[in-house]
């Protein structure tokens, strides 16, 4: 009797083992499909890139700047400010509260879909105005439209402050083009290069003068000129 017991037992623990093992085995199966499954996922994963312009000098006088910047993925692009004593991002706009420097970054955090995208962060100098300093205005023009098949690839920007004092310019679409180091020219991308379309791209791009003012001048109001440039020249 005690024997059988004993076998009983025995067959019974055994057959407790064999079911705890495929039990195991089908957990270690799950897991395992779950991890791949994860991982493809995360490899479906695309990845985005963030268009966001230089900001031209500001005037504290202005109060505010709205912002505009576009994500690849087309999801929406959020703004934060290095220094909110300086200036406060409110929705799509930045609101001066004091002359200074500061810097806004552009965020495109992602989703299921989409990989983070990395952030770009431009300066932002907020400059004030002084009633005992001399006024000044700047002149600026650019044509209407520019076609790098006729027109090539260099833009020349000549523009003129009446103070006498040198113009600065800011690009609003560095994947189109960019300026020379001296300022003078706005060279633009032949269609394929600097993130653009391989196809020939249609693009509207504002260049903006500014003159920030000395000792002696007041900033000059920025002035912003809109040109049409159609990028088509293929290497």
């Amino acid at each position: 009797m005690k024997s059988k017991r004993v076998n009983k037992l025995t067959s019974k623990r055994g057959r407790e083992a064999t079911l705890l093992c495929r039990a195991l085995r089908t957990w270690s199966l799950v897991t395992c499909y779950l991890s791949l499954l994860i991982a493809c996922m995360e490899d479906a994963k695309v990845t985005q890139s963030i268009a966001f312009g230089e900001i031209a000098p500001q005037q504290l006088r202005d109060g505010f700047l709205p912002l505009e910047a576009t994500a690849s993925s087309g999801l929406p692009v959020f703004f934060v400010s290095g220094d909110t004593s300086i200036a406060v991002v409110e929705g799509d706009a930045v609101r001066f509260l004091k002359a200074g420097a500061t810097t806004i970054t552009a965020c495109q955090p992602g989703n299921e879909r989409y990989y983070e995208a990395p952030q770009v962060t431009r300066q932002l100098l907020i400059r004030d105005w002084n009633p005992n300093k001399k006024t000044q205005t700047v002149q600026f023009e650019l044509p209407n439209e520019w076609r790098l098949s006729k027109d090539g690839t260099i833009v020349s920007l000549s523009a003129t402050a009446s103070s006498g004092l040198p113009v600065t310019y800011t690009l609003s679409a560095t994947s189109y083009g960019f300026l020379s180091a001296n300022g003078r020219y706005l060279y633009l991308y032949h269609a394929g290069e600097g993130g653009v379309a391989a196809e020939a791209y249609n693009a509207h791009i504002s260049v903006t003068a500014s003159q920030p003012g000395d000792e002696e001048y007041n900033p000059a109001d920025n002035v912003t000129e809109v040109i049409h440039v159609i990028g088509d020249v293929f290497h």
